[in-house]
């Protein structure tokens, strides 16, 4: 089934504020997954992809909006256990606007220590404490507009889906992004045939998350 993402787990895929995920070689037991993407409504200049499983980073890519039009697939090795697969893309444009930002401004003050300046040795040493003073740098907050360039989106979506792929078996992930906010990712085992071609059937299912 697919199932929509929270917001925050939007920004953290596309953020890559996520470890790499890690395919196991190709003489281990795995599964081949082929993550296709279309979409139906390109918009803006970029357009920003990113996959994960189980919360690892599969998959970062960024590039032209216009090589959206087609679909485009990517394949990799993954471990055949349940897994979540998560997809997000975003379509963005970039443009310069005055952003409101803090820096720190450090300042300097004065201020007056005490330290021991005894004299003398054993039983003629004069005790005395004395004073002095010394400069301190403290560095306090300020505000200012400034001209940055920053990301505008212009449609974005996610989608996830859980399942349990097999060793030796070939998937297809469909992920189709209709408009903003409207996707869905589908999952199909592709069972080959004699003449080359492919038998999708629906993907084994995965017991739920603990």
């Amino acid at each position: 089934m697919t199932r929509a993402l929270p917001a925050w787990l939007a920004t953290l895929l596309l953020a890559g504020c996520v470890p790499a995920y890690e395919p196991p070689s190709a003489d281990q037991p795995h599964a081949v997954v082929k993550l296709r993407r279309s979409y139906e409504q390109p918009a803006g200049s970029a357009l920003s992809e990113a996959v994960n499983i189980e919360d690892h980073g599969a998959l970062r890519d960024t590039v032209s909006s216009r090589l959206a039009s087609a679909p485009r697939t990517d394949a990799l090795l993954a471990h055949p256990v349940p897994q979540t697969f998560e997809v997000h893309s975003e379509f963005f444009h970039t443009e310069s606007r005055q952003v409101h930002e803090s820096y720190q401004e450090p300042r300097t003050y004065y201020d007056t220590e005490s330290y021991d300046c005894s004299s003398g040795f054993g039983t003629n040493k004069s005790y005395r404490t004395c004073t002095r003073t010394v400069s301190r740098t403290r560095y306090e907050t300020r505000w200012r507009w400034v001209t940055r360039l920053v990301r505008v989106t212009d449609g974005a979506c996610s989608a996830a889906l859980r399942f349990a792929p097999q060793n030796r078996s070939v998937y297809l992930l469909q992920y189709t992004y209709s408009a903003p906010n409207v996707c869905s990712l589908a999952c199909f085992e592709q069972i080959g045939a004699e003449d080359g071609s492919f038998r999708n059937r629906s993907c084994p299912a995965a017991p739920p998350e603990k």
